[in-house]
């Protein structure tokens, strides 16, 4: 596989996390900083009302190569084999070249945890800035994305736990939670000095140091963001469904997330 052009300015930004887990909000923080993050964005929806930052060209190709090996993201973890046609490597080589002469360019979606290999091999020098959030937080805001649709569906509120996000559901999502973050450890730790990863909690702290190393050390042309305009204080507040805390406190839960707070201080 030949490498794709990639950018004339600073290295090519790579945004990505488990789905509810902040990649919004960074997408829209390093679009404020001056990374060209797309022109044709997923617009705002009734659980995402800032929007979602995510370049629909990028999007629509993950979204057709899934299709081409008959799975989505629900039914496939990082790790699985997709096989990508040689039509959609040259598909995905056009998009990179499009963006080429941009001085400094990204996208954001939480498909590109699937892709990660692919897209390391096809773009050598991208940089990749990683996300994640407390599971049981996670598990919360995707329980709460699926209120508004249930409550039209069913007229009634009383039909969310029998219908709703019941204990299978929840289990389903810690799995995706699990693999997601996984993939996330093991690709940073082969890719090291091309990868930060960030904890949405304890954004405010790390966000300077973030964006000081992204200039620094990655040579990236972007510049300084009033978190305080950006920042939905709906991704720090605790979850309160112990139900939620008890099913993330799984031996395995806490292992991960103590691999992904040892990645974010190094």
């Amino acid at each position: 596989m030949s490498d794709a052009t990639s950018s004339q300015g600073g290295p090519p930004l790579v945004l990505t996390g488990m789905h509810r887990s902040g990649t919004s909000l960074l997408a829209s923080i390093m679009q404020h900083a001056g990374v060209a993050i797309g022109d044709r964005l997923l617009g705002a929806t009734a659980t995402n009302e800032r929007g979602h930052f995510e370049d629909l060209d990028f999007l629509d190709w993950h979204e057709a190569v899934l299709a081409d090996n008959g799975r989505t993201w629900y039914d496939v973890d990082p790790g699985d084999h997709l096989e990508v046609s040689e039509a959609r490597r040259l598909a995905a080589e056009r998009l990179i070249g499009q963006r080429s002469q941009l001085q400094q360019w990204g996208w954001k979606d939480p498909r590109s945890c699937l892709f990660l290999d692919f897209w390391s091999k096809l773009l050598p020098d991208a940089r990749y800035v990683f996300i994640y959030r407390r599971p049981d937080a996670v598990l919360s805001s995707l329980r709460r994305r699926q209120e508004p649709r249930l409550r039209r569906q069913f007229r009634g509120a009383w039909l969310l736990e029998r219908c709703g996000f019941d204990r299978f559901r929840a289990r389903f999502a810690l799995g995706k939670w699990i693999a997601c973050n996984r993939a996330i450890v093991d690709f940073v730790k082969q890719h090291r000095e091309h990868c930060l990863v960030l904890g949405v909690e304890e954004l405010r702290k790390q966000l300077p140091d973030a964006i000081e190393h992204m200039r620094t050390a990655w040579g990236m042309k972007i510049g300084s963001v009033e978190l305080d305009a950006l920042l939905d204080e709906r991704l720090l507040r605790q979850n309160d469904d112990r139900r939620l805390r008890r099913l993330a406190s799984r031996p395995e839960v806490q292992v991960l997330l103590t691999d992904l707070d040892d990645l974010v201080s190094r």
